[in-house]
């Protein structure tokens, strides 16, 4: 931005006083900080500010657009400052940085290094997952190095685990909004700690690498409103960057808001079946996709379903499951984890189409159906929180 010498910054002023004082523009009354237009989710807030601290007004000006005023501070004026067109990394860029993370070099036992070049060879260290036929198995060690367990104690231990959720960067679980906080014995408990690299948590001898971060941040998307069940999304920050490995390593997310494959994989340490207890044991399972019709036909007698589902299954931001011969479902205890397939173009890697959100409450009942967050229809805003350009 170029500089602006005093007497600029006076007649900008003085144009702007001008040019509200002719009554074509309406002043709103409003203080310095606060939101002068609200966003969509996929917009921020457009926040009142000072000129000086509100670039994207000054160049709107140099343009001769006048941007809307929130108030005079004596003669400053203090303008409805939208938010700066933020540069952020692709999940698709993302994507591929992450797909080679399964790489690793090593020597050539084999081979000689010449004087000025040693010789390598790739491995690969990761679990090449099968398609599954049965209702639900136990997880290979490696096959979902982005799944991440949600704690809800002030230290993280077995009595703990509450939600699921899945690693996508170096610094953030991505997970339902509903798993933000729980209630137990009538207090509420925040998610405070994600466990990467977890197998089976009653386990020590299990191939696993479980480490422990601790969540700093919750950013709950903005239009998620409960009781309401829409837009049931949010982004965990950890405290420290996390050292990838083939144990623990980041999922790549779909962005095609059009793609409802046939068949799904869910994974969780939930409950295995009503009145089952949860698994320590990370559980894979294949769902089948159904229309959005049926699935909002299936909710038709849910509970409050006005507070809760007022408008019916949305398409574009919903995803859901459901069998009719029961027994494959998610349950308590995979909120937030992920619903994905198998990536078409990279090796171990998978694409995560949705967030476990809700369920009818008797899982793997025939003709149960379940409902997960679509996180294509997210990308923007994740993107814009997770991968920004420095």
């Amino acid at each position: 931005m170029k500089s602006y010498t005093t007497f600029q910054s006076f007649l900008t002023v003085f144009l702007l006083f001008l040019f509200n004082l002719g009554g074509t523009a309406q002043i709103q009354t409003l203080y310095e900080g606060d939101i002068c237009r609200k966003g969509d989710g996929e917009t921020s807030d457009h926040i009142c500010r000072t000129l000086e601290k509100c670039p994207v007004a000054i160049k709107e000006i140099e343009k001769q657009n006048h941007p809307q005023i929130c108030s005079f501070d004596g003669k400053t004026p203090i303008v409805c400052c939208p938010p700066e067109v933020l540069k952020s990394y692709s999940a698709t860029e993302k994507c591929r940085e992450y797909s080679e993370l399964i790489y690793f070099k090593r020597k050539d036992p084999i081979l000689t290094a010449s004087i000025n070049k040693e010789n390598y060879i790739i491995n690969i260290d990761c679990y090449e997952s099968n398609p599954l036929i049965s209702g639900g198995e136990d997880a290979e060690p490696k096959e979902f190095p982005h799944m991440a367990l949600l704690g809800f104690g002030e230290t993280p231990d077995n009595q703990s685990w509450a939600c699921g959720g899945s690693l996508i960067s170096n610094r953030f679980i991505l997970t339902a909004a509903h798993c933000e906080k729980m209630e137990r014995n009538y207090k509420y408990l925040f998610a405070n700690w994600a466990r990467l690299g977890e197998l089976d948590y009653n386990s020590v001898t299990d191939d696993a690498r479980p480490v422990d971060y601790k969540i700093v941040q919750h950013i709950i998307h903005p239009n998620y409103k409960s009781p309401s069940l829409y837009h049931d999304i949010a982004l965990f920050r950890l405290e420290r960057d996390v050292d990838f490995s083939a144990y623990i390593r980041p999922i790549c997310l779909n962005t095609d808001n059009k793609f409802t494959p046939p068949a799904i994989m869910a994974t969780g340490w939930g409950k295995s079946g009503m009145a089952r207890k949860v698994s320590p044991h990370l559980l894979k399972v294949q769902l089948n996709t159904i229309s959005a019709e049926v699935c909002d036909s299936s909710f038709s007698s849910m509970p409050n379903k006005n507070n809760k589902l007022a408008k019916g299954i949305v398409e574009n931001s919903m995803l859901c499951t459901g069998n009719t011969e029961g027994l494959k479902d998610t349950c308590g205890g995979d909120s937030g984890g992920p619903i994905l397939i198998k990536h078409n173009t990279y090796k171990c890697m998978y694409s995560q189409i949705g967030i476990t959100s809700f369920g009818q409450g008797m899982c793997g009942r025939p003709d149960a159906s379940a409902s997960h967050t679509r996180v294509s229809n997210y990308i923007s805003w994740i993107e814009r929180i997770v991968w920004p350009k420095m």
